[in-house]
């Protein structure tokens, strides 16, 4: 029904668009552009593989030819309808020899479909429509193998005018992937309907937009349940400037979100904030947010007020203060927390350097009364996943079954053990990922979790930390330490609430010279939680030697000692890269990578080494090369060796 109306009302306002004379070289249709390329492709691998001393040997030779073309025409006039059409489809034949399954024949093929058809494009009122077909393969961090087919398609319509422009636009997305070494599936479907309207009343710089969006997705793999949720949702964002100089500057956004499905939500948010710049180099910046949220088995209400004062004298000190306050009514507690705080931050220029020091002082107070025996159920807590860092979740006493992590969009449902591990350390969880699995190194995740409540408490948390940072001799040489601590007082009724009393002691160096750029660093944090001494060392090197060498060399180094289960954790990588240039358009690339991590549930061994030789003669492109990996992760081995090639030829 919204397609039929969206079509209709541009039917409708097209006769303006037609309303000029048409010019004289109006034709049926016309090719405007075309590029391609046709070539042929091939491989040789052989795989061993060992898992629970079960041996499986493969050889996979394959041979593929692919043609690729991308074109652009017009039908009537290049301002009426435009066609962008691109299409790749890559046959093959390939014979599979395996020691543990029968020889088999079987066809491979790589295909991708792009059609964009656009009608008066550098017109006021314009429509556009797309659809994207794919199937490809690739290698996740060379752990896991991937097949995946996606088929999008959606439509566009822009009013641009000086009045009220909109935007119109509808999406549909089905993506499905295979992991080839795990055999898990999963399908998603996606569908999006976004209307957006937007407005300038004065020359000032303000801004106005109120946006609706309906957005449906499906997700099903094949352990777990399958997620089915409708969300409706309306934005209402508005930027105010009262001088020309946009010295003072009031902001308001207003969200109200309303989901249906497995996980029953209403939301309502308001973001107020305010900034203004003083006289004597004071700048004030104030917030307001209120948060609503009504889920299926319970409510939560959230007042929060901040404001902040800072002042710069010349570039060299900038200071600030701030007070926060914000009160959360929750169904299974009431919270109230007060904070305040100073920071300074002192730059000096010294001989050869400059001198930095950075402290900041915080003071926290927290009262909560909590219903006895209760539990809180908690959505959508941000935690970002990196290898060698240890992630807690915020609240302690989880309930271990309920734990589900997500991608940032919350469509996509990870699996314990497959793309993620959880370890208990005391009252607190320990979240880490799998490499191999979907999440990648340092991304964001969304955790869902059911924690018990410890009762009614207060106290108050007093912050400190101090930074002190030297360079030398035009940044050569740098080194930097930072200690903080956290301690409390005026503790009430805390017999089952863990504080995390710290002493962090940070400390480290590096030396940069034209394009090498090392250092070491240590980490030792004194924790009631999870205690941990952690060092680091560090070196890149990015640079040209000679008019034809490019060299590139990334290695890290971390070694985590748990203190409290006296247990560590080794991670370390890499990296080089050279290529050597014989002529511009003649090159050779040497590639080789190493990483090796050492811990509980994370053992891995990587070796990975490719060599490849590129040139291109007139507007033929050939390529060859040489690729090997060996892999032991979590006792599984895996030894690969392939050699490919490719020639190309471009029109």
């Amino acid at each position: 029904m919204k397609i039929k109306l969206l079509i209709l009302v541009f039917f409708i306002a097209s006769g303006y668009c037609f309303a000029q004379s048409q010019p004289a070289d109006f034709k049926a249709w016309r090719l405007m552009s075309y590029s391609g390329t046709v070539g042929i492709r091939g491989f040789y691998r052989e795989q061993e593989r060992v898992l629970n001393n079960l041996e499986d040997f493969s050889r996979f030779p394959f041979l593929y030819g692919g043609i690729a073309l991308n074109t652009q025409s017009y039908v009537g006039h290049p301002n009426l309808l435009v066609l962008d059409i691109g299409g790749e489809f890559n046959p093959g034949l390939s014979k599979q020899t395996y020691t543990v399954s029968p020889d088999r024949s079987e066809v491979l093929t790589f295909r991708k479909l792009d059609v964009r058809a656009t009608l008066f494009r550098n017109k006021p009122m314009s429509l556009s429509s797309y659809l994207n077909l794919s199937q490809n393969f690739i290698n996740r961090e060379y752990v896991t193998s991937l097949k995946t087919d996606t088929r999008q398609w959606g439509i566009n319509y822009h009013y641009r005018n000086k009045f009220l422009p909109i935007t119109v636009s509808y999406s549909d997305r089905v993506w499905d992937q295979l992991e080839l070494e795990t055999g898990r599936i999963y399908q998603n479907k996606q569908s999006d309907f976004q209307a957006r309207a937007s407005k300038s009343f004065t020359n000032l710089g303000d801004f106005h937009e109120i946006r609706f969006w309906r957005y449906k997705y499906f997700r099903q793999d094949r352990s777990s349940i399958p997620i089915n949720n409708l969300n409706y949702n309306l934005l209402i964002n508005n930027t105010f400037y009262f001088d020309s100089q946009k010295k003072y500057m009031l902001r308001s956004s207003i969200t109200n979100l309303n989901q249906e499905g497995n996980i029953n939500q209403k939301r309502f948010q308001m973001f107020e904030s305010v900034q203004l710049r003083l006289p004597y180099r004071l700048r004030f910046s104030g917030n307001y947010d209120f948060n609503n949220i009504r889920q299926q088995a319970q409510q939560y209400k959230q007042h929060r007020i901040k404001a902040r004062l800072n002042h710069e004298l010349f570039s060299s000190l900038k200071t600030g203060v701030y007070f926060e306050n914000f009160k959360t009514i929750h169904t299974a507690y009431d919270e109230t927390n007060i904070r305040a705080g100073a920071s300074l931050n002192y730059t000096k220029k010294i001989p050869t350097g400059i001198l930095s020091l950075i402290y900041t002082f915080n003071k926290h107070s927290q009262n909560v009364v909590s219903n006895p025996g209760s539990t809180v159920q908690i959505i959508d807590e941000n935690q970002v996943l990196a290898d060698g860092q240890i992630v807690l979740l915020n609240r302690p006493y989880v309930n271990v079954n309920t734990i589900v992590v997500k991608d940032p969009t919350g469509s996509i449902i990870y699996q314990k053990d497959f793309d993620y591990f959880i370890q208990e350390r005391n009252e607190f969880i320990e979240i880490s990922r799998v490499p191999g699995g979907q999440i990648a190194n340092n991304s964001a995740v969304l955790i869902d979790y059911v924690a018990a409540q410890v009762g009614s408490y207060n106290f108050d948390a007093n912050m400190q930390s101090l930074t002190a940072r030297v360079t030398l001799l035009d940044r050569l040489v740098e080194v930097y330490y930072t200690i903080s601590t956290q301690d409390y007082s005026n503790i009430e009724s805390g017999e089952f609430l863990t504080l995390n009393f710290y002493t962090r002691n940070f400390y480290g160096g590096r030396v940069q010279y034209k394009f090498m750029n090392a250092g070491v660093e240590r980490d030792d944090y004194n924790s009631t939680i999870v205690p941990y001494k952690k060092m680091r060392y560090y070196l890149q090197m990015n640079g040209k030697i000679g008019e034809k060498t490019l060299l590139s060399l990334n290695g890290d180094l971390s070694d985590i000692n748990l203190i409290e289960t006296d247990t560590d954790q080794l991670f370390s990588s890499l990296y080089g890269k050279i290529i050597y240039q014989f002529k511009p358009q003649t090159k050779l690339n040497f590639d080789l990578g190493y990483r090796k991590q050492i811990g509980e549930q994370i053992d891995l061994d990587l070796i990975t080494a490719k060599v490849e030789y590129n040139t291109v003669y007139r507007n033929l492109y050939m390529k060859v090369g040489l690729e090997v990996y060996k892999r032991n992760y979590v006792g599984e081995q895996l030894n690969f060796r392939g050699i490919y090639f490719q020639i190309d030829r471009k029109f």
